[in-house]
Order: structure tokens, then sequence, then C-alpha cells
């Protein structure tokens, strides 16, 4: 055992204290695979394409996808690079896992009576391997897979289209330069490569959205700092982040730390300063058509420049099934991921988390021992990946906004497609932007800083095309410019507004264009939606109609531009809810933008009002036969559903009851509150805020937070879904932190 007391609060979330850090760490993997073991089992796996075994031929596409990635190799070579103080928090932590295996193996979680084997031991690398693994598909991989696709199917007009003026979106850094040139001037690459996008498959995209602000002191009720956000994700279960609190003689630390890796690297507080970030949407991933020639007799196939390329085979392990080869090799541009030489062409990708060594661990421990904003910032210069907008406060009342993370700037071609595979697009001889060049922002004079996935800068280095709208952000900047005597309950309210600053574009062309309806229940509709105050709530029915008309205007604009229902080679990849979702956000672009003059049927008034019309006549025609004939009963919670998938239980029939219960849920993909949708999917809520925390500078035990299910991950475990309604109701749970506040909370402790 590990000497050491863990006090469990009343709900489940573990507190240590401990003499050193190596004890801190090491009970930090206890707790984790205490309380999540599966989760930890199946990140492994799959990182290490080892998931097929559990789950048959289920799983072989991910399997092969990650093994011609080489994830394995490339989280040992990074492990190996990281500083020796890095190394030895993985191992302690690696200690405490296998001290729980090692107690634990006749006391499994019932995903286990499912899969062939118990567990193996954890590796210290393995911490390396399941973050790497959280992070590759929050880039620009699928995006730009998708566009290739649209390139390919619809032309360069489209593609422009699904990025729109980003010029227009929120900046938050002041500054007089133009910003990026978004002029691209790549045609002929374009050209060259969509001929060959529908031959190549892609890889899932969850770059989600996210939230986070800060205000200084003298807009707070305690003249210190208030630090709040919320990540938003799919919504999985077992929840993406574990709550924790480690207590030890050289750091005070509590946060959410993702299952498999030591310390808070998102969100957290010590003793002096809190972080959290958001996600950058960083243009982190380059992908390129790879032309092969020759090989049909053996695993020797040269590019077709002749450039020889050095292959092997991979065996998977496929339960059931027996073993498949998999063909691995890598170009001068990246590893082929996708495709079969074979057949002439494939997929290959270069991405900044293997781009030269991963040190993101290495500022986890400076993070941790940080005694201010400026110490905080300067802890994160080894951070890789993700790109994020990170955000602290500290007690000196400091708050502070830096871009952390490695930016690799290339050529404009680069930004939107597949690229050829030739030496032109290639990374070599390229260096990541300089720490010192990221953007950043200290004590603005307005009091506060905020960041929503959107443009966080308006000059500096090129980050992405791919930023979120502004509504979140500007939203948010709307709740806080009158705030004065801040308190974590205005954090709260911050948190749950469902307030849509996208709804009145949408009703602007409705009003406008809806005026040949044929459906006599049509106008009644449109008189609620003159009424409706645009707030999504639960108990809204102009809300779900609303939403309805919008998908159906979305369906429309993706349509007749020739982007609905776009597939990216193999069936499922990547899942249809995802190519819907990139296409919507696109349409609700062109649609805040009054930007349908690109819409081959709607560049005209007369398209327009035949489309508003039809759609309002289609919502009251499809809302009648899903919620009856009283409109005024078609209430928002109806339809807007949140499901948590099981992962084992969503693959297996057998695992079906770990699936946790549905429940309807306000807000929507352009509020605050989020609870994004997809065509696809229809109303259902398929991303949300996967954790939301308010840190309190003045008063640490102030400080509030809550995930969407509870901090276990073994169902019907008490804590598996005891934070749950909390979170449906946009409440925060006390964030115990003194000794006092911990002792005052603590249901029972025990020795590990």
């Amino acid at each position: 055992m590990l000497g050491v007391t863990v006090r469990r609060d009343r709900w489940g979330i573990a507190h240590v204290e401990v003499p050193s850090a190596e004890s801190a760490f090491a009970a930090q993997g206890w707790v984790a695979a205490d309380d999540r073991i599966w989760q930890m089992e199946w990140d492994r796996r799959r990182a290490l394409g080892r998931w097929a075994e559990v789950v048959g031929m289920a799983g072989a596409r991910e399997d092969a996808f990650f093994r011609r990635l080489g994830l394995a190799a490339i989280s040992q070579a990074d492990y190996a690079a990281l500083d020796g103080r890095t190394q030895a928090m993985c191992e302690a932590y690696a200690r405490g896992v296998n001290r729980w295996l090692a107690t634990h193996g006749d006391a499994l979680p019932a995903e286990f009576e499912h899969h062939p084997a118990p567990p193996e031991p954890w590796a210290p690398w393995h911490c390396v391997a399941v973050y790497k693994l959280r992070h590759l598909f929050m880039g620009t991989l699928t995006r730009k897979l998708w566009r290739g696709r649209i390139m390919a199917q619809a032309g360069p007009e489209a593609v422009m289209a699904t990025v729109g003026d980003i010029e227009a979106d929120a900046a938050m850094v002041p500054g007089d330069g133009p910003g990026p040139d978004l002029l691209v001037d790549a045609a002929a690459v374009l050209d060259a490569s969509a001929a060959d996008m529908a031959a190549l498959a892609a890889a899932m995209d969850s770059d989600g959205a996210s939230n986070s602000w800060a205000l200084s002191g003298e807009r707070t009720a305690s003249g210190k700092p208030l630090l709040a956000g919320d990540p938003h994700r799919g919504i999985e279960f077992p929840n993406v982040y574990h709550q924790c609190h480690l207590r030890c003689g050289e750091f005070d630390a509590i946060g959410m730390g993702f299952p498999g890796v030591p310390g808070f690297p998102h969100f957290g507080h010590n003793a002096e300063v809190a972080w959290g970030i958001t996600h950058g949407m960083c243009d982190d991933t380059d992908v390129f058509v790879e032309r092969f020639a020759g090989g049909v007799d053996g695993p020797d196939f040269r590019l077709a420049d002749g450039t020889p390329v050095q292959w092997r085979y991979e065996t998977l392990d496929i339960r059931g099934e027996g073993t498949v080869e998999v063909l691995c090799g890598s170009t001068p541009r990246g590893p082929a991921v996708l495709g079969d030489p074979a057949d002439g062409v494939a997929l290959s990708m270069q991405w900044t988390g293997m781009f030269g060594a991963d040190t993101t661990l290495d500022a986890l421990w400076p993070m941790l021992v940080a005694g201010s904003t400026t110490e905080l910032v300067e802890a994160v210069r080894p951070w890789v990946l993700p790109v994020n907008n990170l955000l602290a406060a500290d007690r000196a009342g400091s708050i502070a906004f830096k871009i952390r993370g490695r930016v690799v700037e290339r050529q404009p071609a680069s930004r939107w497609t597949p690229l050829p595979g030739t030496d032109e697009f290639a990374w070599d001889g390229l260096a990541p932007v300089p720490f010192e060049d990221l953007p950043e922002w200290t004590d603005p004079e307005r009091g506060f800083l905020v960041t929503a996935n959107n443009r966080t800068a308006d000059s500096g280095p090129y980050i992405s095309l791919d930023f979120a709208g502004p509504s979140r952000h500007d939203r948010i900047c709307e709740l806080l410019v009158p705030m004065t005597g801040a308190t974590v309950a205005d954090m709260s309210a911050v948190h749950g507004d469902v307030t849509s600053l996208v709804a009145p574009s949408v009703l602007g062309l409705i009003t406008e264009y809806a005026v040949e309806c044929g459906h006599e229940l049509s106008h009644t509709l449109l008189d609620m939606l003159a009424e409706w105050d645009q707030r999504v709530t639960a108990d809204s029915a102009p809300a779900t109609i609303y939403a309805v008309v919008k998908r159906r205007l979305i369906e429309a604009i993706i349509e007749r531009l020739g982007i609905a229902g776009a597939q990216l080679g193999a069936a499922g990849w990547p899942p249809a809810a995802e190519a819907s979702r990139m296409a919507a956000g696109a349409a609700t672009r062109m649609l805040c933008e009054r930007n349908l003059d690109v819409v081959p049927g709607l560049d005209n008034p007369i398209g327009r009002r035949m489309a508003a019309s039809a759609c309002v006549d289609e919502t009251a025609a499809e809302l009648t036969q899903r919620l009856g004939d009283d409109p005024q009963e078609w209430t928002w919670g109806k339809v807007h559903r949140m499901a948590s998938p099981h992962p084992l239980a969503s693959t297996l029939a057998a695992a079906r009851d770990l699936h946790p219960p549905v429940d309807g849920c306000a807000g929507d993909g352009d509020t605050v509150r989020q609870g994004g949708t997809a065509p696809e999917m229809g109303e259902r809520a398929i991303h949300g805020s996967v954790a939301r925390y308010a840190f309190d500078l003045g008063d640490w035990d102030n400080s509030g937070w809550v995930v969407p299910h509870g901090v276990s991950g073994v169902r019907n475990s008490g804590h598996d879904l005891d934070q749950r309604q909390a979170w449906l109701n946009c409440e925060l749970l006390p964030m115990a932190y003194s000794p006092q506040a911990v002792a005052s909370v603590t249901e029972h402790e025990h020795e590990i």
C-alpha cells in the first residue's frame, strides 16, 4: 500500500494530503484508477491500436489508423525526451495505478465483464499516449478532409463559403495590424487534390467549443479576481475530466485532470494562482495526397516520383476474427495513415503533436508551483498541444491571457484542404512560432478577459481559419460589462445564460422572406416567434419552433451548396453527425452574415421567399407529427435531449445497460450554455459543458465546480450520477480547499 490517507467528500471527490509530491502523484494515480480504470484502459487501448482486441471488427479501423500513425512509438519517444522531474511524476502516477490494480483484480468495474482480459500494468509513458489521444482530433485533420471533399464535388466557391469572412469574428487583443491574409491563391493546389478526396478516409472530429472569462478585483465583491468557464466537448460517459485535490509539501492544488495523466493540465488552482483554458482552434495538421507506384508483390511501394518508402507490417488482433496485417510507412511529409498504396493513392499527415518532441507534460509541475500569473504563463512555455487560450488569475489581483502551444505557420495554401504530396508543402525547415510572439494580454483596463473559441487577436501569427463565431464571446461580454460586486453566483448565472445572439439574424430573415406560407398553422408559429424573447429555455415552445426552422434553413443552404451528406471515404468515417455539424456551422455563419448570395437558388429574393416559407410550413407539419396539435406544448426540453453514450455500450449490445439516462436540457450551440446539435441528429444535444468551474481568489472555499455525471466512472457506484441534477440546473457544487472546508464535507476516509 502507499500509506496515504484519502478523504472522500459527499460527492466522492478525493482530497489527498501527503508529505511529498511523489506520494501525491502516486495517490492521484491510485484515485484515478479507483474512479476511472475502465476509461483509462479504453483510452490506452485506442492509443496503442488495440481496441479491436476487445470489440472485434468494430475497433479495427480505428486501430489501423493509430498503428499507421505510430502513436505508441511517438509517445514513447516523447516520454523519453521529457524532463527528469516530469518523468518522476509519471512514474509515481503509474506506481499508484499499478498498486490499485494489484489489490483490485477481483473487483474490476462491470465493463471488464466484456473484456477478454484484465488491464495490463500502467507504464509511465502511457500518460503521454492517453493525453495525445484526447487531443489528436481536436485539430484540423477532419475539417481539411471535409473541405477537400466539398472541393471535389462542389468546387472552390463552396469551400470558401464554408469559412466566410473570419475578419468579422470577435477579436480580443487590440492591435493595429490588418490581420492574417486570408486570400488564398491556391486554385491549382486544390484542383490537383480534389479528384482524390472521395477515395480518402478521415478521422473523427471533436473540436467542440468552450467558454472562459476572468474578472479583475475592481468588478468583484471580494476585491480579488474571479476566474470561471466551462469546456465543451462531445458528452460521453465516463466524463472526460476527473476532479481531485492534492496537498503536499511542495504544492496544494485542486482541479480537473485527465484520467491517466498526472497534475491538472487545463483547469485548477494552487494556493496563489488559478488557470483555465479554451480550445485555441489552431490549424495544427496538414494532410497530403501521396501517389504511389509499384510494389504489387510486397511492401515496397515507392512514391510516384521514385522516392523509396520504408514499410512494415503490424498485426491487429481482432477479437473473434483472428488477425489482420496493417501496412505502415512514412513519406517525407509524415506517416501514411489512410488509404491503400496498392490503389495508387494514400493520405499522409503531419501534426504539431509529432513535429519535434512533445514537451507538453513538462509544463505540469511548473504550473502546480507557480505563484503568480507571470509565473504561470512562464510555466507553460513547454506546452505543445493543443493550442489553448489560457486565462490565469492570482491573489495579488492580476488577470492574464496567453495563447499557449505549438503554432507552426505554413504557406496560405496549406490552410484549406489536403495538399499534393510534394516537397513544397513538407514541414522540413519550419520552426514553431516563438513563445514570446504568441498573443497575450494582462490586466486590461476594461477589467475582464473572455475567450470562447473566437479569434482572439487581430494581429500576430496566423492561427486558424476555423474559429467559432462571435455569439458566445459577445454574449459573455454583454453580461460582464455591467458587473460590479460580482460573486461566484454571478458566474453561475453566466454559465447558465441561454440568450441567443444568432436568433435575431435568423428571425430577421424569416420575418422578411417567409411571406408565402401555405400551412394554416405557420402563421401561428410566426406570431410565436415574433413574441419570443430569444432565450433557449427548456420550457420554451418558440425555442423549439426556432430550432427546427433554423435546421430547415441550414439544410436548404447546404443542399444548394452541394455539401450535404459529404462522405469522406470508408463507411462511417467521419460519423455523419460530424460532417453535418461542420456544414451547419458554415450555414449558420452565412445566416448571421446574411451572406446568401453565394448559395445557388437563394441568391435572389424569389428563391429566398420560397425557401423561407417552405421551411416554416415544413416545421409546422413536422412538429405537429412529432409533438401534437398544440404548439404551446412543443417545449424545447422535449426535443433537446442530452444523451451521454457509454462507448462500450455503444459498441457491444450486451453492455447497453451501461448507458446513463437521457435528459432534456436548455441552451443550443450558439448560447453560452452550450447544447450543440447537428442537422443529421435533429435536435438532440451532441455537445455540451463537460465541466463548469468558478474560482474565487478572494476565498478559495467559495469556489465551485460540477461535471455532467459524477467523479466516478463506475456505474451504480453512487458517485457516477450524483452531480447530474446540479449540472442540469446549472448549479455549482462547493469546491472544498482549506483543511477546515475539506473536513466539513468529508464523508469517509481510507488508507491506500
